[in-house]
């Protein structure tokens, strides 16, 4: 038998004893009454640590794979991925659950669910944040644009300065689960200016560049304010004087005026709530306007 059946072979092997020890944990700790304290900080180790130093030395193209047409990483790495510098069989045996439950999930394999583990796996926390700055994004773009995928030249969309309603769109009709607003997200925004051949730095392959470990996350203060919709605040009611019209203003400029953090954050986690003092400029019970804010919503602003 020459060497390359020997590797393929020994990796069966390998495969083999990793899926039977850490099924048999799986298995074992699903038994169990009640979760013991052992067992919940098992899963709490369970999780891929970027952020390990051996890890931070690694591109992220060396594990993740993504293009034009499939812009999302949808899959975890292979073993390939892990085995120049981990000893599978090894780790499988000594500690299962922490090392091989990084990515598998022990529980029964069917034809609905081939497999021992689920990507992403819910309700874990990223360890990296966004680098994403408002102030950046709503300088003026050029005049002629070339589009990824399909590198299609789209000629004088974007010669104005881009709106707050070109990410954050009405959404139509709104019912009590679905949110107000749209909130572009993911590769597939980003690339359609940030692809292979960006309009602007840095392009789809510079993933460091967005992506920072332990970087700033986007607070979640949407619908905070129970009782807030959007709907009820297109039209600015605000007195205005004869001489101030027309009004040379954006569509969206309420928007940039009530969310005027949002508008100059540089990062994420700058992006406040408005302020009480925006608010009361309509809210204040005078003559056409809209009564002072109630208690529990100006505390939720005061956060």
């Amino acid at each position: 038998m020459n060497v390359s059946g020997i590797k393929r072979i020994a990796f069966a092997i390998t495969g083999l004893l990793m899926a039977v020890a850490f099924l048999a944990t799986g298995l074992q700790a699903r038994d169990a009454d009640s979760p013991t304290a052992e067992s919940t900080q098992t899963r709490e180790l369970a999780s891929f640590p970027h952020g390990k130093d051996k890890h931070k030395t690694l591109e992220c193209s060396r594990c993740h794979t993504i293009t034009v047409a499939e812009p999302d990483v949808k899959d975890f790495p292979g073993h390939v991925s892990c085995a120049p510098c981990h000893n599978l069989a090894l780790e499988a045996l000594t500690k299962p659950a922490v090392f091989c439950g990084i990515c598998h999930e022990a529980g029964p394999i069917s034809k609905a669910q081939p497999s021992l583990f689920r990507f992403p796996k819910p309700q874990v926390r990223t360890d990296f944040g966004t680098d994403f700055s408002h102030p950046s994004h709503l300088k003026q773009m050029p005049q002629r644009i070339t589009f990824t995928p399909g590198n299609q030249e789209v000629p004088g969309q974007f010669s104005q300065t881009p709106r707050c309603t070109d990410c954050h769109k009405r959404i139509q009709p709104t019912t009590p689960s679905t949110p107000e607003m749209t909130v572009e997200t993911g590769h597939r925004t980003c690339f359609k200016c940030h692809g292979e051949q960006p309009v602007k730095p840095p392009s789809m392959n510079q993933c460091a560049e967005c992506h920072k470990l332990d970087g700033p996350h986007s607070p979640h203060l949407y619908n905070l304010v129970k009782a807030f919709k959007h709907e009820d605040h297109e039209f600015d009611i605000r007195p205005r004087k004869k001489k101030e019209y027309p009004l040379a203003k954006a569509p969206d400029y309420l928007c940039s005026d009530c969310h005027s953090s949002v508008v100059a954050a540089g990062a994420l986690d700058r992006i406040k709530l408005p302020e009480e003092r925006q608010c009361a400029e309509c809210h204040n019970g005078r003559l056409g306007l809209p009564d002072a804010l109630a208690r529990d919503v100006l505390d939720t602003l005061r956060r």
